[in-house]
């Protein structure tokens, strides 16, 4: 009985032992290796011999988690910082009786499941130590959220899987932040590796396949794609984020598995995720018109073709996206056949071309895929400055705000493209030189399409001089502000005078160039008024274009100040009215005084 009393008693004892806190107020100081870190940090307790000797346990935070334990030796003491939020975390050391402790600064950190891929793939991306329960975080990708919304646990943990965005090869920053700014963080890299992607996958030779790369390098140029190592297309281009699409037929090749591969200026091919293409009996499509890989457009013209049809099957029929575009079609003995189609109305990127027949069903075969381009065209291709100009767009994206551009300067916005990616509008010329300019088609993704405007180069016709005349003289006092007018020139492209006056017939020495004059006169203004001399002017017409029209000859006049004599004469005349006046004044004031 009294065993059993003292087995209790100690039992009741050891559970009060073990449910004691550490006493962290005698501690004593602790020293780590590192003070601050990220969870999962390692860190170290140097020389732990100077705590004491025996047994020793180390403790975690503020509930006094058990890390590690086992004996002192002159070894140090290894722990790994768990799961925890941000902040002023403790550390204790217990060795016997006595116990030191210190804090560790626990700082945000962010982890990738890869640190390697491709455009599209899945990215996994852990964060430790943000604060507990913190709101609102989110994924920044070379500095832009693509991901939000994240809350972290009680332990400033949290996880998110997202899909990497089109984005060019190399590396790309992943940061994180919310409360905690990004600058906490410390970044991680990601290495955006090459791709391509075909559609279909499988098809018969001759098949116009669509390829797509991810991936390569910004604005990357000169890409090539290969089938079994062979060159079938080249001069492709990539976009700003590396992105690319291109078609090409298929070669002839054997039945199964060919390799598609691709390589650019930069990109070598060895880099590339490449694909694979099944050989298999299908439809084929070929332009009717230009080359086999070329970009196709609404209103093109298509042959399709079909192999492995039934012997002499008829009422065979051709789909687009689902809608018939040809239909009565009979296969031959070998179960051949080929119709040529034209592409309907439909919006930029991917289509369907499919086929069936009396006993061939359109799920026995696969679809045959376009890649359908936008298009613009004008009307008229060649015109003079402010004329109407007709922009026809066919293969846009549907309902989408387009611009226009003439050189570069918006002249037309606010046209949108209907269901079917079409859209018409029109603008006009602006003053502008003669020759090529470039009229381009801006679209909401920021795609850009141009096209060629010739502005007409005919010179306007060389104006009439009137006045002054040959030889007209103007006389006097002071300097004189002479009227010029000369006779009316037309062009299509509107009209602008250059005026110039010179002391020099060979103008060398030109006093006064007005350019720009809309009006076929010109009066000098009090500020350029001709002192006396002779002198020469002329005229030359420019239209909106910048069309010049030969120099009209130059002609003389004079600008001279009054004789002496007729001076004189003005002055004897002015005497004598004054006279006159103060004569008259005079008599009538002694009438008065009478």
């Amino acid at each position: 009985m009294k065993v059993g009393a003292t087995a209790t008693v100690l039992t009741l004892l050891l559970l009060t032992v073990s449910l004691t806190q550490v006493p962290i107020a005698s501690a004593a100081n602790l020293t780590l290796s590192l003070s601050k870190g990220s969870v999962g940090t390692q860190v170290s307790i140097p020389n732990p011999a100077s705590y004491g000797i025996g047994t020793y346990q180390l403790y975690w935070g503020e509930t006094d988690q058990l890390i590690a334990q086992g004996d002192i030796t002159q070894e140090a003491i290894d722990f790994t910082i768990p799961e925890a939020a941000k902040g002023r975390q403790r550390v204790t050391l217990k060795v016997g009786n006595d116990y030191f402790t210190t804090d560790f600064i626990i700082t945000p950190s962010i982890s990738l499941n890869s640190n390697e891929g491709t455009v599209g793939s899945n990215l996994t991306v852990i964060g430790r130590g943000f604060n507990g329960n913190e709101p609102g975080i989110q994924i920044l990708y070379d500095d832009s959220p693509i991901e939000s919304g994240i809350d972290a646990n009680n332990k400033g943990s949290w996880q998110i899987t997202f899909k990497i965005p089109p984005s060019s090869r190399g590396k790309h920053v992943i940061d994180a932040e919310g409360i905690t700014p990004a600058t906490e963080v410390e970044d991680w890299s990601f290495n955006v590796v090459p791709k391509i992607d075909i559609s279909p996958a499988s098809g018969w030779v001759g098949a116009v396949v669509g390829i797509a790369g991810s991936g390569f390098a910004s604005g990357e140029t000169n890409i090539k794609l290969t089938y079994d190592g062979i060159t079938v297309k080249t001069g492709i281009f990539a976009d700003g984020k590396g992105t690319w699409q291109s078609t090409f037929s298929i070669p002839t090749s054997a039945k199964g598995n060919h390799e598609i591969n691709a390589f650019g200026a930069v990109t070598p091919d060895g880099e590339v995720m490449k694909a694979n293409f099944i050989v298999s009996p299908a439809i084929k499509l070929e332009l009717a018109s230009g080359y086999l890989g070329g970009t196709i457009n609404v209103g093109d013209s298509l042959w399709v073709s079909g192999i492995g049809f039934e012997v002499n099957e008829t009422n065979i029929n051709v789909t687009f996206d689902g809608t018939l575009v040809a239909s009565n079609i009979i296969a031959d003995a070998k179960g051949s056949w080929s119709d040529r189609i034209e592409v309907p109305p439909c919006t930029r990127g991917e289509h369907a071309i499919n086929a069936s027949g009396e006993t061939t069903k359109s799920s026995d075969i696969i679809d045959a895929t376009v890649i359908i381009s936008p298009e613009i065209e004008l009307s008229p291709t060649s015109a003079a400055i402010d004329t109407d100009i007709t922009v026809r767009g066919t293969g846009f994206l549907a309902n989408q705000i387009i611009t226009i551009s003439y050189d570069g300067a918006e002249v037309k916005t606010g046209t949108a493209t209907d269901s079917r990616g079409e859209f018409t509008t029109s603008f006009k010329i602006p003053r502008s030189k003669t020759g090529n300019h470039a009229v381009t088609v801006t679209d909401a993704a920021a795609s850009v399409f141009s096209v060629s405007l010739n502005v007409e180069s005919t010179p306007p016709p060389a104006p009439h001089l009137i006045s002054p005349e040959a030889g007209a003289e103007f006389s006097s006092i002071g300097n004189t502000a002479v009227a010029f007018d000369w006779a009316d020139t037309e062009d299509p492209s509107g009209v602008y005078y250059v005026l110039e006056i010179s002391p020099s017939a060979d103008f060398a020495g030109t006093v006064i160039r007005k350019e720009g004059l809309t009006a076929s006169e010109y009066t000098l203004t009090k500020g350029e008024a001709l002192a006396k001399g002779n002198y020469y002017w002329r005229v030359k017409a420019e239209d909106g274009a910048e069309n010049q029209s030969e120099w009209t000859n130059g002609q003389l006049f004079k600008v001279g100040g009054l004789d002496w004599w007729l001076l004189i004469l003005i002055v004897v005349a002015v005497i004598a009215v004054i006279i006159i006046i103060w004569r008259f004044v005079s008599v009538r004031r002694r009438d008065e005084w009478k």
